[in-house]
């Protein structure tokens, strides 16, 4: 599967209505699916083959893929771009969205604002274990907030499912981080010659929390509740929980090959190598989401 960008490109690709080549491609569809990728740096960043890219390798179908890199939840499922997915899911008959979305809202910034104390005076706030920590952060309604973004992303792939009952959402989790305190690497060879104006990215977890926490070793930990106890526990578990046939999720949280240092690009994105491997069991999630004809289209 080839990944489509724009919407204008993806209109000459599918035709219009009632055309030949419209027609041509709804008959090639009938036992292959037809995916909207929307998320995060997970499935837009330009590096390398992302997991969206890496998932539409080996599914013969149709794929666009929407969104951007640090894209937050409160941005990509603000009510406002709900309703214009909305009409482009209507407008066309995907068979299943993809979603990457929640792991940037409880990083960078966001996690500055809620140990302030820490952050706008450093050395002078004795530092706290990671659970202390983490108790903090969940006391913030971090996860609360993802949450009701996922819950009006429900409400809008509900009205698509009314209309189309085989329309399903699949999300995912995030492997536990490894290299904390890894920045991403720009340069002329993975992102041009913008590379030249900009600094290297990240990191997004300990520049801030390197002010909260004792060592890296800590904030591992911290990490890693942040990711499974937050998000895949108060997230995704209960989206999942209140719209059984209609939103299901890829968990990377055991992820034997996530504990390579060679899995990670930087400190929270996968290399292209890593995201081919959890591409496995994203399409896993996909090929159960699909209608039964269409599932051997996704290898």
């Amino acid at each position: 599967m080839e990944l489509i960008n724009h919407w204008i490109d993806w209109r000459e690709v599918y035709g219009r209505r009632g055309t030949r080549q419209r027609r041509n491609l709804d008959r090639w569809l009938v036992d292959r699916p037809m995916l909207m990728y929307w998320g995060d740096s997970w499935f837009s960043t330009p590096l390398y083959l992302n997991l969206a890219r890496q998932s539409a390798k080996t599914i013969e179908g149709m794929g666009m893929v929407v969104g951007k890199p640090g894209a937050l939840a409160s941005e990509l499922f603000a009510k406002r771009e709900l309703r214009r997915i909305e009409k482009r899911l209507k407008a066309n008959p995907f068979d299943v969205l993809v979603v990457s979305a929640g792991g940037n809202d409880s990083l960078s910034d966001r996690l500055a604002r809620v140990f302030a104390k820490w952050t706008e005076n450093p050395g002078v706030e004795p530092k706290i274990d990671p659970d202390a920590a983490y108790d903090l952060l969940n006391a913030g309604r971090t996860f609360s907030g993802i949450r009701e973004r996922y819950r009006l992303l429900m409400e809008m792939a509900a009205k698509v499912q009314a209309e189309r009952a085989q329309f399903r959402v699949v999300g995912h989790g995030y492997a536990p981080l490894k290299r904390i305190g890894v920045p991403g690497e720009l340069n002329t060879s993975n992102i041009g010659i913008i590379a030249w104006l900009k600094d290297d990215v990240g990191p997004w977890l300990w520049r801030p929390m390197q002010h909260v926490l004792v060592d890296q070793a800590a904030a591992k930990h911290f990490a890693k509740r942040l990711l499974v106890d937050g998000f895949r526990e108060q997230v995704l578990k209960p989206t999942r929980n209140d719209h059984p046939g209609l939103f299901s999720y890829a968990d990377f949280a055991d992820f034997p090959g996530a504990d390579d240092d060679a899995f990670w690009y930087d400190e929270i994105h996968p290399t292209e190598s890593g995201f081919a491997q959890i591409a496995a069991p994203l399409n896993d999630q996909i090929r159960a989401a699909l209608a039964a004809n269409k599932r051997a289209a996704v290898r």
